[in-house]
């Protein structure tokens, strides 16, 4: 067929549709907004403060001065020094972030179609399956922000393309190496995302010792795949090992640097978080009719196992075992945050698809027939539709208790800057609910205080007493009953005071 021989450029055509179809030419220039606006300003915090502080790779920071100086460290910052970069070179705009996650994210979902036509050898179904595992609402719409995870599953997908590559053709080390070079990628950015290449070193491993007899030239693990395997370990570790250093010596205690256990949780605890997965975040993974199928075709693989490929089901196994390990050490995590979900897709991937195989062995006229394709493409296009109702819902309502801060504070930056408020002043917003989302928009460094209780007036007075220059209000009430100062300008009700005339009574 001759659309095999064009199989790539016309995934890319479906892509580029898809993304018009969910209005990313829009959405790609918004500022951050709506769902998990403090991780998106954390995210530009450390972009903006790379660009702003001399770009010292192995000394990101933030905005907020809880810690030394605002430095903090998380995950790898490689997306966001690149983009510090090219704001250096095509000026400050948020877009560049959004832009670079797009581009990884696509590229990874190309090698996702290239792994699913490498497994299946039909353009029909790589296609269909590809564009049915891209549907989830959480990857698509992270897919399009500034938050890492969508980019770690981009990293993710190329690794496991490259190693099923050498996998399924002659065995060419580059194929190898630079499959672990995206998993150690993946790993850095999200560490959470190291099961990946456990999972590849492990597959490779048992495999090879379980079937000497076989001879399988193809699968057999040598010097070069454990030498790899380490080494990503070793980098990633090592990585790992400094962020919790970084964070020691400058009292950050704001970045999550260790697990959260479903152990270390109540019973109350545990029925809350399971409630907020099944009741609330469910449907925002997949569109539920898609879960459904995916459960049907994962039972059928299960009844007819023996017409698996045994290699493929080796690592469906284990990279569904470390995802369940994965999700129980992290359970806590997923009550508020939907994109942990992300980093459990690879195994579903790899469970449904070795499941369709399996189903298609034993039933090969029955699943290659044109009515099971319409079916599954059905699905598909059902499955997306879904998503984009979701996802404009997200931005339909995303001025919530946190964006707002960000609303508020649209310009403000540039008005400071006519004030000839100086670029190292040090500001307390007040009120603001995020750590880094009002000091981001008006790009200073400083505190947030959340709310005018007792607390916060002693908050306040902290704050002072370890520098701060300006006390930005957005709580008239508080300003007529419990503040006197020296104004220093106000806009759109948003008043500047300078705090060395602070009183507090």
């Amino acid at each position: 067929m001759k659309l095999k021989k064009y199989r790539n450029y016309l995934f890319f055509s479906l892509l580029i549709v898809l993304y018009f179809i969910l209005d990313f030419q829009t959405i790609l220039f918004l500022s951050p907004q709506g769902i998990h606006f403090i991780r998106q300003t954390d995210s530009l915090s450390f972009v903006a403060n790379y660009f702003n502080n001399g770009f010292q790779f192995f000394e990101p920071q933030v905005f907020n001065l809880q810690s030394i100086e605002g430095k903090a460290a998380c995950e790898f910052p490689i997306l966001y020094y690149i983009t510090a970069i090219l704001y250096s070179i095509f000026g400050e705009h948020e877009f560049i972030l959004r832009l670079l996650t797009v581009l990884v994210s696509s590229i990874g979902f190309f090698y996702l179609f290239k792994l699913l036509y490498l497994l299946l050898q039909d353009l029909v179904f790589a296609l269909a399956f590809s564009f049915l595992f891209i549907s989830s609402t959480v990857l698509l719409h992270y897919t399009i922000n500034f938050l890492p995870d969508a980019s770690a599953f981009g990293f993710t997908m190329i690794g496991w393309f490259l190693y099923f590559k050498y996998i399924n053709s002659k065995p060419v080390k580059k194929y190898l190496f630079f499959g672990f070079l995206f998993f150690t990628l993946a790993s850095l950015i999200k560490v959470t995302y190291f099961i990946n290449p456990f999972t590849a070193i492990i597959s490779i491993t048992v495999f090879y010792l379980t079937n000497k007899a076989g001879n399988n030239e193809k699968i057999r693990v040598n010097k070069s795949s454990i030498f790899l395997f380490l080494t990503s370990f070793s980098i990633i570790l090592g990585w790992n090992i400094y962020t919790i250093y970084y964070n020691k010596i400058n009292h950050d205690t704001y970045f999550l640097n260790q697990a959260a256990p479903i152990w270390n949780l109540s019973n109350d605890q545990i029925l809350k978080v399971w409630d907020y997965i099944i009741n609330y975040w469910y449907s925002k993974y997949y569109y539920q009719t898609t879960f459904h199928f995916y459960f049907l075709v994962i039972i059928a693989g299960i009844l007819f196992v023996k017409q698996s490929n045994r290699f493929l089901l080796l690592t469906s196994s284990v990279l569904f075992i470390g995802t369940l390990s994965y999700f129980l050490l992290f359970f806590a995590q997923f009550k508020d945050h939907d994109y942990y979900f992300i980093a459990m897709i690879p195994a579903i991937i790899f469970l449904v698809i070795n499941a369709f195989i399996a189903l298609r062995n034993k039933y090969t006229r029955l699943i290659n027939n044109y009515i099971t394709k319409f079916l599954v493409v059905t699905i598909c296009v059902l499955s997306l539709n879904y998503a984009r109702e979701k996802i404009n819902q997200r931005y339909m309502n995303s001025n919530d208790i946190f964006s707002s801060i960000g609303f508020k504070l649209t310009d403000t930056r540039d008005y400071l800057d006519s004030l000839e408020v100086s670029q190292q002043a040090k500001f307390i917003i007040l009120t603001d609910q995020t750590p880094n989302g009002g000091l981001y928009f008006i790009n200073r460094q400083g505190w947030n205080v959340k709310d005018t209780s007792e607390a916060s007036l002693e908050a306040i007075s902290r704050y002072i007493n370890q520098g701060a220059d300006y006390l930005l209000l957005t709580d008239n009430q508080f300003i007529n009953k419990r503040f006197k100062g020296k104004l220093k300008g106000q806009k759109d009700g948003i008043r500047i005071y300078d705090l060395k005339n602070y009183q507090n009574d």
